[in-house]
């Protein structure tokens, strides 16, 4: 008798999807992949906040001047009239002699700031004596020489010349209203002279002195403020 065959009944398993795991698996590993991140992120702004905290942490100041009032940054001299003749300042105090022919030699004398004197023979004509000396502002304040006062001498002038030339402008006689600067700080140079004539400037003979002739020669310079001349 013939054997049965046995039909097999055994299914064909159907694949089953790959289970993509729970929620909170899911949750999981997201969370494992950013924590990474996270991470570098805090890190990030962990170091901002230092670097904030660590320049707020220095600072400078760097001051002009001496901010505790210690020492005095500033000194303002008190101002100053200070007219005078050199000898005061450095400057050359007694003149030079100009020597013509048969002169007897003359001197100067810077006796104070504001006084020069001088004294001299002339024996005859021709003869001269000149000096100079320098007027100085040694002060702080400019100044204006407004006028010259000389003596006169016009009872002597057939046979006698009196110069006196500032800074190099020659007067014979007494000047007023003048201008001349001597600002601070400058000096000008101030010349006199007296000069028995040459023979041939003389009129006459009668002109001559007939005995010895003794004068005494002055010139005043005077100063103002030059804020105040105008």
């Amino acid at each position: 008798m013939a054997t049965k065959k046995k039909t097999s009944t055994r299914t064909a398993k159907t694949a089953k999807p790959r289970s993509t795991g729970s929620a909170k698996g899911v949750a999981k590993k997201t969370t494992k992949k950013r924590n990474p991140q996270n991470i570098a992120i805090f890190a990030l702004l962990a170091t901002i906040v230092f670097m904030s905290i660590g320049f707020a942490a220095y600072n400078a100041t760097l001051n002009i001047g001496a901010a505790d009032g210690a020492n005095k940054d500033v000194t303002i001299r008190a101002a100053s009239w200070d007219i005078h003749w050199a000898g005061k300042s450095g400057a050359s105090e007694t003149g030079t002699v100009t020597e013509t022919k048969g002169q007897s030699l003359g001197e100067v004398t810077r006796v104070s700031d504001t006084s020069v004197t001088f004294n001299v023979t002339l024996n005859e004509p021709g003869d001269e004596y000149e000096f100079t000396v320098d007027a100085v502002n040694g002060g702080t304040i400019d100044a204006i020489l407004s006028a010259i006062t000389m003596t006169s001498i016009s009872s002597y002038s057939n046979y006698l010349t009196y110069t006196v030339t500032y800074n190099n402008t020659p007067y014979t006689q007494s000047a007023s209203n003048l201008n001349t600067a001597l600002d601070a700080g400058d000096q000008k140079t101030v010349k006199v002279n007296v000069k028995y004539k040459d023979i041939e400037d003389i009129p006459s003979a009668s002109s001559l002195p007939s005995s010895d002739v003794e004068l005494t020669l002055e010139a005043a310079f005077d100063y103002v403020d030059a804020a105040t001349a105008s």
